[in-house]
């Protein structure tokens, strides 16, 4: 395996712990450094084998604490856009789509903090919609975690049911995006060891994450989201 690749199966460690402690985060690292070891397109199609393998597992952990009306709705409404939007990587520039996704968490961040969001109730419709959302980003520009984490946040529920609620309702997500990439000839059998190498991380990430999950404090919970979705939002506007 050639040692830039080696590279990025040593960051795709470090993505699977963050994600596996907050939920999410994993795409911060594997779509921003990603391409800075390896060709972009081999990064958006391999990245999508890490989250595959990742929130696979994390839902076998989480399997009793997920609400499963919640993720089934949000994982059917999801699939056929983040199909299309995987359809659309060889064909579109998704900078301005990065850059409205990032621009619009800060919003949500500020409005927030400064105690200035209104409180609402997330129904069927919102649910709906923001699946949509979810999946139409999530395979055209790699990730559309952020919008699914605000959706969370606003349910208000326990940090364990959080991650595995966030990896439960990006299975389907994910494999969709693994059989466009596949079917488009982003991921061949010259990547398997690789591909095999990251299914591995995925694994020993979120295994050695749920022991960091239970010893960090809801606080302490809380402000990692809240730092993570800033950097990785700030990061889409660049």
């Amino acid at each position: 395996m050639p040692i830039e690749y080696l590279a990025f199966v040593a960051l795709a460690l470090a993505g699977s712990l963050l994600a596996a402690v907050f939920g999410f985060g994993s795409a911060l690292l594997m779509l921003t450094a990603g391409p800075y070891l390896i060709p972009v397109t081999d990064a958006i199609a391999l990245s999508a084998v890490l989250f595959a393998a990742s929130t696979l597992t994390k839902t076998l952990l989480y399997w009793r604490l997920i609400e499963w009306r919640i993720v089934l709705l949000m994982s059917v409404a999801s699939v056929p856009f983040a199909w299309i939007g995987a359809e659309l990587v060889p064909l579109t520039d998704p900078l301005w789509l990065r850059r409205m996704l990032g621009a619009m968490v800060l919003l949500y961040l500020a409005l927030e903090t400064t105690n200035a969001l209104p409180r609402f109730k997330i129904g069927t419709a919102g649910l709906i919609a923001g699946s949509a959302a979810y999946g139409f980003a999530s395979g055209l520009v790699g990730t559309g975690s952020l919008i699914k984490v605000v959706m969370f946040r606003e349910m208000n529920i326990s940090k364990q049911a959080f991650v595995g609620a966030m990896a439960a309702t990006s299975v389907l997500a994910s494999f969709s995006k693994i059989a466009s990439y596949s079917q488009a000839g982003l991921l061949h059998a010259d990547l398997m060891p690789v591909i095999i190498a990251l299914s591995v991380m995925a694994l020993a990430g979120a295994l050695i994450g749920r022991r960091f999950l239970v010893r960090i404090s809801t606080r302490g919970f809380e402000i990692g989201l809240r730092i993570i979705l800033a950097v990785m939002a700030t990061g889409l506007l660049f």
